[in-house]
């Protein structure tokens, strides 16, 4: 072997020799991150999707009501001193279940629902409103039931629709620059079928 060969022997073998991948418990490492990465997008994804289906615009608190047996304290339905029904986060879906199986429409009166379903956005048709009492503050607002299906759909079939509670300002332009003001809860509740 001449000394021009042995120059070259260990450099022909250095650059044929491949770069060796580390491996966490026989998974290449690689992989190993690519997976953790991936389950960290899915726990954000999932953690703001259960955000989303839980906020609203109040917080949850014990509403004054008048029941026919008398007064008390509670976050059930019942009718304030004005005669409108109490309705808290707690109990939405409760009074929209109600509203959809007796399938009551309250007269509009002053208050002009397509204004106000314009304004807040609301791209449904209104199935069911009715004015109530939100929340212990004993605020006066507009109950508006909203979805893709009719009423009667709903009623034979059950299922996920969409509520609002707004103030009786909604649709009036009082808060043009920002609508959600007039907003006092906005959500999803599952409806029974009949």
């Amino acid at each position: 072997m001449t000394p021009r060969d042995v120059r070259r022997g260990p450099a022909r073998r250095a650059g044929t020799r491949r770069p060796r991948i580390r491996s966490v418990l026989g998974i290449p490492l690689p992989m190993m991150i690519l997976a953790l990465i991936i389950a960290a997008l899915l726990g954000v994804q999932l953690a703001t999707a259960l955000e989303q289906s839980t906020t609203s615009a109040s917080h949850m608190t014990g509403a004054s009501v008048d029941s026919g047996s008398g007064t008390g304290t509670g976050t059930g339905t019942g009718k304030n001193s004005a005669g409108l029904t109490v309705v808290t986060e707690a109990s939405v879906g409760t009074e929209v279940q109600r509203l959809v199986d007796t399938g009551t429409i309250q007269p509009m009166t002053s208050f002009d629902a397509a204004q106000c379903q314009q304004e807040q956005g609301i791209a449904e048709s209104i199935l069911i409103m009715e004015e109530v009492s939100w929340g212990g503050e004993d605020t006066t607002g507009w109950l508006l039931v909203h979805g893709p299906v009719d009423r009667e759909t709903l009623r034979a079939n059950g299922g996920i629709i969409s509520a609002t509670v707004v103030l009786p300002a909604c649709g009036t332009g009082a808060h043009d620059e920002d609508p959600g003001q007039d907003r006092l809860w906005a959500g999803h509740v599952m409806i029974g079928s009949l």
